[in-house]
């Protein structure tokens, strides 16, 4: 139960960093914003990775890492994208997630699946879309769900060769820097004075995303990533919260509720499954 215990707290975590993101979006573009994001919750894994550093490491669990890397900073970037424009129904599809984790670890990581957790990972995708504001739709919410599945998957993998601060360290560090090759396609170029300028208020995010990944890693590394990755999705609980409080998003609070009340059903299931 300390694990399932662990990844509600990460959840917290993220709901709180994902909320204080969203004013600094209005000074710089979603790829700085997660290029420097990332950067720093690297460097404050870096001491806990020096703790744990494995050397050397086979070309199979570097191949793995590169490529959680690269679904890690397509996550990152795909949800901040649509949190800047919308928060709620960006974090209703990205929380598709358990449903789609539910689905996919069976499969390629051969993990046990019972009743009680399929249900649970459908109620908490349920529940998340009902937060979900009807006519609206968010393409960076449901890309960020797939590349959080496929990431959660291949971090599993990785994580049965290195341990999790270490891992987390190198994945993180990979994640921002693949961010910087897709100048090519996006359609600002990057702007590294204001990068410069904003990073003092993108630390606290990072600092708060930082500790949501210690939690998150050490957890998923003695859990199946079936149970681990739904419940962190209490963060969209967590969200409700930080919206109503911290931005004053306060329009629909009893269809929110009640959502809330089936992701917090699912959570139980997934518990217990």
């Amino acid at each position: 139960m300390l694990w399932l215990g662990m990844a509600v707290v990460a959840g917290f975590f993220n709901a709180l960093w994902t909320a204080l993101s969203k004013k600094i979006l209005h000074r710089v573009s979603p790829r700085e914003f997660t290029l420097v994001f990332r950067l720093l919750t690297a460097l404050m894994l870096l001491p806990l990775a020096l703790f744990q550093w494995t050397w050397p490491l086979s070309l199979k669990w570097w191949g793995l890492t590169l490529l959680a890397g690269f679904f890690e900073g397509l996550r990152t970037w795909m949800l901040v994208r649509g949190v800047q424009k919308d928060y709620y129904t960006t974090y209703a599809f990205y929380n598709l997630t358990p449903f789609f984790t539910v689905l996919a670890a069976p499969i390629i990581l051969g993990e046990a699946q019972s009743g009680s957790l399929v249900a649970g990972g459908i109620l908490i995708a349920m529940g998340a879309f009902i937060f979900h504001r009807m006519g609206g739709w968010s393409w960076g919410g449901l890309w960020g769900a797939v590349f959080s599945t496929a990431g959660v998957i291949v971090n599993k993998m990785a994580l049965a060769d290195s341990p999790p601060m270490f891992f987390a360290f190198w994945s993180f560090g990979i994640g921002a820097l693949f961010l910087v090759p897709l100048e090519s396609l996006a359609n600002s170029r990057l702007r590294p004075k204001i990068m410069v300028k904003e990073w003092k208020k993108i630390l606290a995010p990072a600092f708060w995303s930082f500790l949501a990944s210690v939690l998150f890693y050490v957890a998923l590394s003695h859990s199946p990533a079936s149970k681990i990755n739904p419940l962190v999705r209490a963060n969209l609980l967590f969200g409700f919260f930080f919206s109503y409080f911290l931005l004053k998003e306060r329009t629909g609070w009893k269809q929110k509720a009640l959502g809330g009340g089936l992701i917090l059903t699912g959570l139980f299931l997934v518990a217990i499954g």
